[in-house]
């Protein structure tokens, strides 16, 4: 962070610029000032080398530590906020005990847009990093007066839930926030997200279609310069967020379902996809390899049957009961994991119970899986209620060297895009060149896109995107893919990966014109998130 600067916007209605990483605005009357917004620990130095009044009241947009930094610039000044936004602000034991979430036992996939302070047990909330001292809340529709001047607040639930707007219409101005960056940008993708994968599609229009009744000309955003053309700039934001996928769709004529093949066989809920290859069918995510002597490697042992505990463990006896009997399986001696979300690791022990399996893992997996607690991803095992917090690896991959089970080699290949701590694992099966790729790839036919990475996941886009995945994919040239969710798919040519890759080759490169300076990277990188990320590959 440089030294904060302060910028007259209008002199004669005393708006001033405060600025640094962020945006503050203090506004000027009868020798005393409001600040809405403060960006910096030094913004009072700053505005003492101004010459400019310190505040005597401090409004805030949004309750996000790079816009609350008055805890050091002013503590003793009184702060207004949303009164939703309270318990972040003043970092109440309210906020951190209702940040502690985790699946319910009934296993609906529709809550996971409504934890209150997160995704998926992830918390997307930035607190200020100390309380601030707030006496005063407001409501959307209430009016915010100060020295004879009327902010009229105007909730802006888009790049956050309880983020809201100030309207000073004598001035013809709206406080803004992060609701939209100069030029029909985007000020970040990772505050757009609401649930797994989803994005605030609904709240933005909604905000937008607000924000354009207002009749004001300019917008102060909280980052990046004044908003001078409001009305472009939110419509071109809009045609983003309701078509993110920038590059198009392919192949989208094919054959699709769970795969675009015919299966060998179907019994219970496994198919047999190739000889001796075994997947779920109803959306698990077990894919398993028995050899001549009936010993197995299975891939990502969750079945995906979600009851209460004693019966989902039973059904996972009864499906390998049902394994032995039909596929030949005598014992799984290796499981292997391609990411630790609880839907993919959900039965290691149990296998090791049963068979005396080795887990193998990758370190950033592995680390993930072991002490899930010291890392802020979403859906790690501890958010799925499970009786038991993390899941113990036996033995560590390196990417890129292969490891030997009963004679054929497995090379794990590191493949982000579904989340950053992801491998992929390929090997060449009765002739054929096989991939597992978990999640990041999830195709049985159909059309195919690219759309924007889930952040929280830490896709950083390019460099932790499926980019990544699908340029190393397309080397390796696999004939069949087996994927997360049941999905597998033939690719003898090689046409799906390539064409894959290409669309997501034009998706990077249409994005960065959809955000500041065209850094992608910081814009889809929460903050903190890159400080968590050597611990993984340690």
């Amino acid at each position: 962070m440089g030294e904060t600067h302060v910028t007259a916007l209008d002199r004669g209605r005393g708006i001033w610029r405060v600025g640094n990483e962020t945006n503050g605005y203090l506004l000027v009357r009868e020798g005393a000032s409001l600040l809405i917004d403060c960006p910096a620990a030094d913004t009072d130095g700053a505005l003492r080398r101004a010459g400019l009044p310190l505040p005597e009241k401090i409004l805030h947009t949004q309750v996000q530590e790079e816009h609350c930094r008055e805890w050091a610039a002013f503590p003793g000044v009184p702060v207004a906020v949303a009164e939703e936004a309270r318990p972040v602000a003043v970092r109440a034991s309210e906020f951190f005990r209702e940040a502690e979430t985790f699946w319910a036992d009934d296993r609906a996939w529709d809550t996971l847009g409504e934890e209150k302070y997160g995704i998926g047990g992830c918390v997307t909330e930035r607190p200020p990093v100390h309380p601030l001292n707030v006496c005063e809340v407001f409501r959307p529709g209430e009016t915010v007066t100060w020295r004879g001047l009327a902010l009229e607040v105007a909730p802006l639930p888009s790049s956050g839930k309880r983020s809201v707007g100030f309207v000073w219409r004598d001035a013809g101005v709206a406080f803004t926030g992060d609701l939209v960056h100069a030029g029909g940008r985007l000020v970040n993708v990772y505050d757009l997200e609401r649930s797994y994968g989803g994005i605030a599609l609904g709240a933005t229009a909604e905000a937008f279609a607000r924000a354009g009744t207002w009749g004001v000309s300019r917008f102060l955003p909280s980052t990046g310069p004044v908003v001078e053309t409001p009305a472009a700039d939110m419509a071109r934001v809009l045609d983003l967020l309701q078509h993110p996928n920038r590059a198009g769709v392919r192949r989208q004529g094919s054959r699709c379902g769970m795969t675009n093949f015919d299966t060998l066989r179907t019994f219970g809920r496994h198919c047999e996809i190739a000889p001796r290859i075994f997947q779920n069918n109803n959306f698990g995510n077990i894919v398993l390899f028995v050899d001549d002597a009936g010993r197995g490697l299975m891939v990502d042992p969750c079945n995906c049957v979600w009851l209460d505990w004693e019966k989902s463990v039973a059904s996972m006896h009864a499906d390998l009961d049902e394994l032995e009997r039909e596929a030949g399986l005598k014992r799984v001696d290796a499981v292997l994991i391609t990411h630790p979300h609880g839907d993919h690791i959900q039965y290691c022990n149990l296998l090791r119970e049963r068979y005396g399996a080795t887990v193998l893992a990758t370190p950033d997996v592995a680390a993930l899986m072991e002490r899930p607690a010291e890392f802020p991803y979403p859906c790690l095992n501890d958010w799925y209620n499970f009786p038991f917090k993390n899941v113990a690896v036996d033995r560590r991959l390196a990417y890129e060297h292969p490891f030997d089970w009963h004679g054929t080699p497995v090379l794990p290949v590191h493949t982000p895009g579904h989340c950053f701590a992801h491998a992929g694992f390929a090997l060449t099966w009765r002739g054929e060149r096989v991939f597992c790729s978990g999640d990041v790839i999830q195709h049985g036919g159909g059309a195919i896109g690219a759309g924007l990475p889930f952040c929280c996941n830490d896709n950083g886009m390019p460099d932790r995107s499926p980019l990544v995945t699908f340029r190393r994919v397309a080397a390796l040239r696999p004939e069949l893919v087996c994927c997360g969710h049941s999905r597998s798919f033939r690719d003898p040519d090689g046409g799906i990966v390539r064409d894959w890759l290409a669309l997501w080759e034009a998706q990077v490169a249409a994005l960065r014109d959809y955000v500041p300076g065209g850094d992608l990277p910081r814009a889809s990188t929460p903050p903190g998130y890159d400080a968590v990320r050597p611990p993984l590959t340690a």
